[in-house]
This record gives structure tokens, sequence and C-alpha cells, in this order.
């Protein structure tokens, strides 16, 4: 990720300080925190507690959770552990297929620019918050009241440096904090480009993590990052103090080397919550401008880069005159099926590990109907070989938990052997330098080779979010590739080079029939020990084959199969359409019921509905029109009238392009008419032309013929005898 990269929260939270008066802003008391920041945050007496938004929990206000529409995500150990270390699960995952009772309270947040359903938002004026000026802003942006009386401007924060003796140092200590050694660091608040006098702080939360690279055997690196646990700010609310506890033996000596090495490219990465509305490029029914509310994560690398210690420093923290060695990474591949997947293990906490995801696919979005993580959008032109559609996609990662499930024994092993018996700890891999290559059609047809797309956003928590503009026909064909029409089209993978070493390539689909993301609902309705009855509801906008469905009861680490009953082979269950089914256990359920359970819908099938799918996903509001030519002619014979009488002129009018004038002279003209996109790129037939013809005879008299429709492009006037009227 890149200065500037931010990710945006579902739900409507707002960013507020306890007892702080934003009445200015009309932000109310009760108005809620833009999600967990690694730490605490002190201004003053003020406090407010924070998480780690990056690793998907919300936290509320002083110590206490304001929930609106999600609930936090709490830590919970894979079940079934048998004679295996405890896993802890700090990032929740996007299971391949499965859906859980109590539903799966993860909060994942969006990349920014995620493609979202249409909506024209609401009036400025109606929002309470800071407006944005662009729909994805950055800390360089200018921010606005909705009543444009105030502006905001958002702080950097740099590291801060002391002078000790001749020389210069960075604000970093080591020191005791309960018993417990603390890396300290000092960051200091630095203008805004967009500062200028009469210009306030937008108000902003603030986390930092340290990120730094650390070596793999078999070749390049891993980029490493630790969350500071607690973050305070002075009473002036300019100078921030983080602190990060070394509690792992040999944590202290590990970050001692890499703050003194170039290779390991430590930085600091400040992430400042905020909540603004955002313009959605869409108007009101109204005709004023859309805006929609929007909790932000912006974030910004403290300079400077790299961040590195003096020698005096490294001997004040026992680091020795000499610099020490960035303990390196081990690579352990395990096999699942017909690939071998990395697992990349912490020197310093042999128990800690990174992955990849299995896949990455197209993603559904929370909400109503849950539609697809797509936008279509059109750029009108004067004829068809300049319209251009734009495919915003959101693809996110999906884990098969069958392939962690059987690296566990091998990963704990590797564990004990290096003496830890700490619970094992997955976490996604952070900075891996990834690279999406897509299968992407040319002149209407698959190119030979996979396109690298290094301008795609990729984070391997929140997935690949990219816009491909095509061509006319090359948009025809990848659109239907989403529909399966194509084995090859919009399907690639997301190289990760890992700093140089071996890649690993995650697969890529974009496919509506597979998605990342639930498409059913699972809701009991009455349990007892041999049978639980609940509602199976179809929550998407296409129908849903329900093959090969599977239920498992989780009950005390144990995963206890159980049989599903009214889900008759075949059944289809249709938009919004819901059914009764009972969940017979193998096993008598215990009287306090299952902990919870588990659907699998790996094998159901979704058929696209394409009607549904393109009114969720085409983005109309804009009316791009391109421009088609007609010839209106006329043949000489037609001048020629009964008894004598002449033809002076045909008025031939073509509705939504005007009017021509044909004569003896001139008997021919051309009209541009504008028509809408869309049937461009849908395959639609375009919409008929209408016109009429007003026939002026050489007497004065004229005659009106009748409004007519045609698809083609060569027009003939009708002439009509004098006084006639259709």
């Amino acid at each position: 990720m890149t200065d500037g990269f931010a990710v945006e929260l579902p739900g409507d939270f707002v960013v507020r300080l306890p007892g702080e008066d934003l009445t200015e802003l009309g932000l109310s008391g009760d108005q809620v925190l833009v999600g967990r920041l690694p730490g605490e945050v002190l201004r003053g007496r003020r406090r407010i507690e924070f998480g780690d938004i990056f690793r998907r929990s919300l936290g509320g206000l002083d110590g206490e959770l304001e929930r609106l529409d999600f609930p936090p995500f709490e830590e919970q150990p894979i079940p079934d552990l048998e004679e295996r270390l405890p896993l802890v699960w700090p990032d929740p995952y996007i299971p391949d297929g499965l859906i859980t009772w109590p539903p799966d309270e993860a909060i994942i947040p969006l990349p920014i620019g995620t493609p979202s359903p249409v909506d024209a938002g609401r009036p400025r004026h109606e929002l309470t918050v800071p407006i944005a000026p662009v729909a994805v802003p950055t800390d360089a942006d200018l921010f606005e009241s909705p009543d444009g009386g105030a502006r905001f401007a958002l702080p950097r924060y740099d590291v801060a440096f002391d002078r000790v003796g001749d020389s210069s140092e960075p604000r970093i200590r080591i020191g005791d904090r309960m018993g417990t050694e603390t890396l300290v660091v000092g960051l200091f608040q630095v203008p805004s480009p967009a500062w200028a006098p009469g210009v306030s702080e937008l108000p902003h939360a603030v986390g930092v993590s340290l990120k730094y690279r650390v070596p793999v055997l078999d070749g390049g690196g891993v980029v490493v990052e630790l969350p500071f646990e607690e973050v305070s700010l002075d009473e002036t609310g300019t100078v921030v103090t983080a602190e990060l506890a070394l509690g792992t033996p040999g944590l202290r000596q590990q970050l001692l080397a890499a703050l003194s090495s170039l290779e390991a490219a430590v930085r600091l990465v400040v992430r400042r919550g905020v909540t603004v509305g955002v313009p959605t490029g869409g108007t009101t029914a109204l005709g004023e401008a859309g805006y929609r509310q929007a909790a932000l994560l912006l974030e910004w690398t403290a300079q400077p880069t790299p961040l590195l210690i003096t020698e005096a420093q490294r001997a004040r923290f026992g680091g020795g005159a000499v610099p020490g060695t960035v303990q390196p990474m081990r690579r352990i591949r395990i096999p699942h099926g017909d690939r071998s997947h990395s697992y990349w293990q912490d020197p310093v906490r042999p128990e800690r590990y990174f992955y990849l995801p299995d896949a990455f696919r197209l993603a559904r979005l929370p909400g109503p109907g849950r539609p697809p993580a797509l936008r279509v959008t059109a750029i009108g032109g004067g004829g068809q070989a300049d319209v251009r559609a734009t495919l915003d996609f959101l693809a996110r990662p999906v884990i098969t938990p069958e392939r962690l499930d059987e690296a566990v024994p091998e990963l704990t092993e590797q564990t004990r052997r290096l003496g830890a018996s700490g619970p094992l700890r997955l976490e996604m891999l952070a900075d891996p330098q990834p690279l999406l290559r897509l299968a992407l059609p040319e002149n209407g047809a698959p190119a030979t080779a996979l396109t690298e797309r290094a301008d795609a956003r990729i984070d391997l928590e929140l997935g690949v979010s990219h816009a491909e503009t095509f061509s006319l026909a090359d948009f025809r064909v990848a659109y239907e590739a989403l529909f399966g029409a194509s084995l090859s089209l919009l399907r690639g993978e997301v190289r990760v080079a890992a700093g140089g070493g071996p890649a690993d390539d995650v697969p890529l689909d974009l496919r509506l029939e597979q998605t990342a993301g639930d498409v059913l609902t699972l809701r009991p309705t009455a349990a007892a020990p041999g049978r639980i009855t609940a509602t199976l509801a179809n929550a998407i906008e296409s129908p849903v084959r329900l093959d090969g469905l599977a239920a498992t009861a989780l009950v005390a680490g144990r995963r206890v199969p159980m049989a599903i009953e009214g889900t008759p082979a075949g059944t289809v269950l249709a938009a919004g359409q819901a059914l009764q089914i009972a969940l017979v256990p193998a096993e008598p359920l215990p009287a306090k019921g299952a902990d919870a359970l588990l659907l699998d819908q790996r094998g159901l099938t979704v058929d696209p509905d394409r009607a549904a799918i393109w009114a969720a996903v085409f983005d109309d509001r804009a009316q791009p029109q391109w421009s088609r030519t007609v010839t209106v002619e006329a043949v000489p014979g037609m001048f020629a009238g009964p008894q004598g009488e002449r033809v002076a002129m045909f008025v031939v009018t073509v509705e939504g392009a005007g009017s021509v004038r044909l004569t003896e002279v001139e008997p021919s003209a051309a009209l541009t008419v504008p028509s809408p996109v869309r049937p461009l790129l849908t395959g639609e037939p375009l919409a008929p032309l209408r016109h009429r013809t007003q026939t002026v005879w050489a007497s004065g008299e004229i005659g009106t013929g009748p409004w007519q429709s045609t698809d083609a492009t060569i027009l003939f006037p009708l002439r009509t005898p004098p006084g006639g009227t259709a």
C-alpha cells in the first residue's frame, strides 16, 4: 500500500472525540467512532479506545462499543484442535462457500473506490460531516463543512528528532512499562498541503504501525507490520507518542538490527480515521449533486524513510557497536490438492506464520440484495468506434478451510522444533509487492497472454480493485465472460513476488456464478437435541439451485455432521424466496445447543439473472450517448405530383435530431441522431427512429404525413397530398 491508500468501512460510523465540541459540524455526542486503530489516543483528559482496523475489528468510545450496523469481531480459535497447538486467527477471512449461524460478525473494510450499488446519494446540506471534494479523497484535499462556511485539512505526522550532543537522533527510546520492555517513538504533526490561514484541522483518529522487511532464506523478503498498542497525543494535540511492547524474546534485537539496516527499510505508517461526505457522481431528484457519508482510513508514511537510529542510540539500547543481522524467515511449502502453498515463519515468534489466499473471486457487497461488486460506466462518442465502457470490480480473497486444517499439524511441528509452545498465529502476508495479471480481450477476441495491470489496487486481506476501460467490441466479450461465456477471459492471477523470491500465483476469477460472499441466509427457528428447524433464503438477485449443500454443527471444538431435510435435489430458490428446512445431527446435540452451525454452500449453482444484474451494476446517471448518421433522400420522381402539381420541398423531421429540407436541386441530406449508449453495450436492438414528412407543394399548400418508425439508416420522404394530414 502506498501513501494515500484508504479503506472504507461498511455501515454508518462517525469519528468524534468524547467531550469535544463539534457542533459546528453538526456532530452529536452519540455518534460513534470510525473503527479501531492501533492503541489508544489521549488528547488531554479526553480518551478514546482503539484496536486495529486493519485487523478487522471495531472499537467504541471509552472502552465501550456502540453498535450500529455491525458488531465487533471476537478472536476465536478454529475448531477441531485435537492434539494441535491452539490456533489464533487475528484476521477474519472469507471461507470459501461457508455461511455460519450466528452470522460471521467480522468487519471487513472495503478498499476505497470499491464499486457500489448505483445511488444518487443525498443533497450536501443533509449531511452533518465535512465534505470531500472528490470520491477518493487524500490528505492533500481541502474539506468543507456542508454549508461551505468552514474549511478543514487533514494533517500528516512525521518522526520527531532531538538534538543529542552534536548529532540529531530520531525520538526513539526503549523503556520499561509495567515490567515490559517497550519501544517508544515520537512523531509530530505537519501541515497538509491543503492547509492555509483560516483552515481548521479535520477531526480524525490516529493509529501507528511499524513495517520492516525480513529476508527469506530461499530468496526475497517479507514485510512485517507491527501495530503500536498505545498511541497518545499531548495537550496541544500535535505531538504523538506511540508505544510497542517488546515482550517477545528476540524482538528487541530484531528491531534494533532492522533500525540499523538500509535493507530492512523500516518505516512508520500513520493511519488517520475520518468520516466525510463524498460525491456519488449522481444527482438527486431535485437536480442537486449527490453525496454519501463514508468512513475512511487514510495512510501516510512518516518521514524520514527508511527510519534509522544512530550508532550511539544502538549502543545505548544494547544493540552493540556493530549492527546485528535481521534474522531471516523460513518459507514452508505444504501441498493441498494440485497446488503447493507457502507459509512464512516469523524468526522471532516461531508460532507466527504468514500465508496467502487460495483465490480471489468477484465479491458481493454487504447490504440488501448483496449485489455484485461491479460497476459499468460508459463514455459516449461521435460513433460506435468512439464509445468506451469501463468495468470496475472488487475481487475478495477466499480461503479453503480444509487447506488450513491440513497445514496445522505441519506448522505445529515446525513451531515445536524451535521451542515455541504458544498458539499458532496465521496472518495474511503484508506488502508482498503483488501484481495483477488478467486475461483481457483484444479486438473482440481473447488475447494470447495475460496482461499485467500495475495500477490495480491490491491488498491481500481486503481484495483486488481495478477499473478496466474497453472498446465497445472488447467490452461485449468481457461482459459476457462474467456470465461464463469464455473459459479464459477475466481469469488471471495475483502474482506475489515477496520481494524478489520465488513467486506465488494466487488465481483470480471474475464469474457471477461463483462469487466471494454469501448468497444464502440461514436463520434457525427452533432447536432440539435431535433436530433444528431453520429458514433458508436466497439473498441475491438471481435464482440459486440447491445441489450439494452440507451442514455441520460445532460442539465444543468437534464437528458434528448434519443431514439437511427439505431441499430435494434440483430445488431452485428464486430471488428473495425462502423455504423451511430441518438440520438433523448425526448424534444428539447437548442441551445447551451447538456453538455454531456451518452451511457449506460450495455445491450450489447460481443462474445469473442478466436483467437484474445489469440493473444493479450499470451506472446510467450520466446518460451517455453516441451519434449515428441518418441519410434522408428523395428520388427525382417524388417531386412530380398529379395534374401537373409539383413538390417544392420535403421537410423531414427525425425525432430528437431536427429537420432537413429536400429539393430537386438538393434531394439528399444527413442528420446526426443522438442515441443512448446502453443498447450498444447490451446488444439490445437500437430504438427505432421516429420520423415524419411535411410535403410543401408549389401551390403553397402543405401536406403533413404520419409519424413513422424504422430501423433503417436511409430514410425516404412520404409524399402527402395538398392539405392532407396524418
